[in-house]
C-alpha cells in the first residue's frame, strides 16, 4: 500500500513537471514567434523605404521644420522647398531671413540671400547634426549607417553606427507615396530636437544640375572656411 502511494506521488510529480516544461516551451515559443514577427515587420518597413528610394532619380517638394532649442527653451518654425538629385541637395528656406543651402558631395555652401553673403566649407559626417536634411541622401541603405528599430507599423528609430555630429537618434515616419519619408525627427545628445515634415512631392522630373550650383552675383560676398 505504501509502495503504491509512493508511485502515485512520483507519477503526479512527473505530470506536474511535464506541465511546467510544456508551459515553459509555449512561453519561449510565443516570445520567439513575437521576436521573429517584429523582425519581419521591421524588415518590411526597411524594404519599403529602400525600394522606394531605388526608384528615385530626383525629388523636389515642400517642407515645414520645427526646431526646439533646449537651453533656451525656444521653438522656431521654418518652411521652404527642397530638391535632391543623387548626392546633391538644395534646401531653400523662405520667410523673413531666406537662405539657400547647397550640398554637393563634400562641398557645403550656405547662402544668406538678405545679407548677400555665402559661406563655403567642406561637408563631412560631423555636420549632420547641424544639417539633418543631408540625412535624406543616406536612406537608400539605412542599415549600413544605422542601427534600426521599429516602434510602430510605419515608424523607425535610427541610431548612427558611427558618430554623426551630436545626433543621438532619428525617428522617421514612412508613407506609401513615391517619396517614402513623411516626417523626420532628429534628437541630439543635448536634448535639442529638429522635426521636418515633407509634402507636395514631385518625383523624377529631370531636375537640372544648374539648380544645385551656387553662382554668386556681383554684389555677393563669398567666404571660404
Amino acid at each position: 500500500m505504501c509502495q503504491k502511494t509512493e508511485w502515485s506521488g512520483i507519477i503526479k510529480n512527473m505530470f506536474k513537471i511535464d506541465k511546467l516544461i510544456y508551459k515553459i516551451f509555449i512561453s519561449f515559443a510565443i516570445i520567439n514567434f513575437s521576436f521573429i514577427s517584429q523582425s519581419l515587420a521591421k524588415d518590411d518597413v526597411i524594404s519599403k523605404l529602400e525600394n522606394a528610394y531605388k526608384k528615385i532619380i530626383d525629388v523636389s517638394g515642400n517642407f515645414v521644420q520645427i526646431s526646439y532649442i533646449k537651453d533656451l527653451d525656444k521653438t522656431q518654425k521654418f518652411s521652404g522647398k527642397f530638391y535632391i538629385k543623387g548626392d546633391k541637395i538644395r534646401w531653400q528656406y523662405a520667410g523673413e531671413n531666406p537662405q539657400v543651402i547647397y550640398i554637393n558631395k563634400e562641398n557645403l555652401i550656405v547662402y544668406d540671400i538678405k545679407a548677400k553673403q555665402a559661406i563655403k566649407s567642406k561637408f563631412n559626417i560631423e555636420k549632420y547634426g547641424q544639417l539633418p536634411l543631408a540625412l535624406l541622401s543616406r536612406m537608400a541603405v539605412i542599415e549600413r549607417d544605422f542601427e534600426v528599430n521599429k516602434i510602430s507599423d510605419n515608424n523607425l528609430i535610427l541610431k548612427p553606427k558611427e558618430k554623426m555630429g551630436n545626433i543621438e537618434k532619428i525617428e522617421i515616419s514612412i508613407n506609401d507615396e513615391e517619396f517614402p519619408i513623411k516626417t523626420m525627427k532628429v534628437k541630439d545628445f543635448y536634448g535639442n530636437i529638429i522635426q521636418i515634415d515633407f509634402n507636395s512631392f514631385k518625383i523624377n522630373t529631370n531636375l537640372k544640375d544648374s539648380l544645385f550650383k551656387f553662382i554668386p552675383r556681383n554684389d555677393d560676398t563669398v567666404l571660404t572656411y
